[in-house]
């Protein structure tokens, strides 16, 4: 009968113990075999004198396992000889290196989509192409009295274009721009005085998005972040709220990028909104952002308090039914259990602060610092580029108002880790509120992004149009011969190299 490899080998080493015995004094073969028996000189486990073997070339310990994966014979023999066989069956390695494993490694399986209301209240939408609530048909849908409708907007846009607008949003933006860049310097953003923990910003897990609220100005101090651009008016513009969306809404040349972040401005005067459009994109070889996670904290408070009330309301929910009663309640109490339950949170993805602790509830003291601090919308962590594509459009979900958005798509991505976009999804994607409800309308393909509408002009502004104000500081309004200067901060190439219509040389 054939032996195993490993098998071989253990009869090999046996067969060397014994032979060495054979020259020990006549002893009892307990005593022999007894590890705490007299030390007579033989090779011992655990002890530093032990005895070494040649296998095809390698020193192993007589008393160490021997690994079958290193220790390879032609074919097994019936009796097993002293030394191995010259020549392991293994080709050697071959001269030129085998291809390299994809960059990514395989994603997690996309949420599934979630479940359409048996009655859903006025106002609902969701991102189900063949729904009676999705994409196609969001032009039935009647918003009133939204977060939009808090903004002093023009009595004849409080409709729904979402079917019939000319200039409706999102977009694909790409390398041949139709109009031409008309800013004059780079947007200058002041980050305010609200902090991610603070009242001035309010969390907000909404079914199609995350936001974060800025509290609208009531006097000289605090200030919410405010930015300066070039091109819309003078004086500097307070910052609305900024949206998380998965995946990106826009597109670049026809590529979508993990998520997006929408930074709104609201211009009084001329009664339309500025919004920066950061790309968000994951990867393996990106860290951690730790800007970033304080938000995904800060998001993630509300999440677990949000699930702490629907448990609260289940538990009083059973300690009141009554006998009577039990059956009736039953029901619904089911479907708001499979709820709750169905929205753990996976605590691997979470393990960078104690915050998930249900019990406590409480964050970890690095977090809290952080939170503690002043947010800057613009930090270095979120901002790589000064440069954008621009163009007019609309809101990108009901009511779809057009032409009310100058939007301007930054063209440099934020980094984030594959972690921090796992955990955004699992905070907008599993939420249940007080109510024990769950509140996303993603689609089978774990997306709350509009489909790309008709093609609208656009512009691109790149360095022939202006440099950094760090840049032209040091070198004057020509900039520098290494973009942004030695010493200041590094030059990030944008997604792609953009090509069209001629624009002026940077600003005198």
């Amino acid at each position: 009968m054939k032996c195993t490899r490993l098998r071989c080998w253990s009869i090999l080493a046996a067969t060397i113990y014994f032979i060495r015995l054979q020259g020990c004094n006549s002893r009892s073969w307990t005593e022999i075999l007894d590890p705490n028996s007299i030390n007579d000189g033989l090779p011992q486990p655990n002890s530093k004198n032990i005895d070494w073997i040649d296998i095809h070339g390698s020193q192993v310990p007589m008393f160490q396992e021997l690994d079958a994966t290193h220790v390879f014979t032609a074919e097994p023999s019936e009796i097993p000889s002293m030394m191995p066989s010259a020549e392991p069956i293994t080709a050697r390695p071959s001269k030129s290196p085998s291809r390299r494993p994809t960059s990514e490694p395989t994603s997690k399986p996309t949420f599934a989509g979630a479940q359409e209301p048996s009655n859903p209240p006025k106002g609902y939408f969701n991102y189900n192409p063949t729904s009676e609530y999705g994409p196609p048909k969001w032009g039935r849908v009647k918003i009133e009295n939204d977060f939009w409708h808090t903004f002093d907007l023009n009595s004849n846009r409080n409709g729904n274009d979402c079917n019939s607008g000319s200039g409706q949003s999102p977009i694909d933006v790409c390398v041949k721009p139709k109009e031409s860049c008309t800013e004059t310097h780079e947007m200058r953003p002041k980050s305010g005085d609200y902090k991610m923990d603070g009242p001035f910003i309010t969390k907000q897990i909404l079914p199609s998005k995350l936001r974060l609220v800025m509290a609208p100005r009531t006097g000289d101090e605090p200030d919410p972040p405010q930015v300066d651009f070039s091109s819309n008016g003078k004086g500097l513009m307070d910052m609305t709220n900024i949206d998380f969306k998965f995946p990106s809404e826009h597109t670049v040349c026809g590529k979508r990028f993990d998520g997006e972040m929408q930074y709104y401005s609201y211009h009084p005067a001329r009664r339309r909104f500025v919004t920066v459009v950061f790309f968000l994109e994951a990867s393996v070889s990106y860290p951690r952002n730790d800007h970033l996670q304080e938000v995904i904290n800060a998001f993630g408070r509300v999440f677990t308090e949000d699930k702490l009330k629907c448990q609260q309301k289940l538990r009083q929910q059973n300690s009141q039914s009554s006998a009577h009663s039990f059956a009736a309640a039953a029901g619904n109490r089911e479907l708001e259990m499979d709820a709750f339950n169905n929205t753990n949170l996976d605590l691997d993805l979470f393990g960078d602060f104690d915050m998930w602790n249900a019990t406590t509830n409480e964050y970890n003291g690095q977090s809290q610092r952080r939170l503690a601090l002043k947010w800057h919308p613009f930090h270095p962590d979120i901002q790589k580029s000064v440069h954008f594509w621009g163009y007019k459009g609309s809101f990108t979900e009901p009511p779809c108002t057009d032409k009310i958005v100058d939007w301007k798509i930054m063209d440099v991505p934020t980094p984030i880790s594959m972690k921090q976009l796992q955990q955004f999804k699992q905070i907008l994607f599993n939420h249940v509120n007080g109510d024990c409800t769950k509140t996303a309308v993603h689609n089978s393909q774990g997306s709350v992004a509009r489909p790309t509408q008709d093609p609208i002009k656009y512009y691109k502004c790149t360095r022939d149009n202006y440099v950094s104000d760090e840049e032209r500081g040091v070198c004057g309004d020509a900039g520098c011969k290494v973009p942004f200067g030695e010493g200041l901060n590094p030059y990030y190439d944008p997604i792609v190299d953009v090509t069209g219509p001629p624009t002026r040389s940077p600003t005198t």
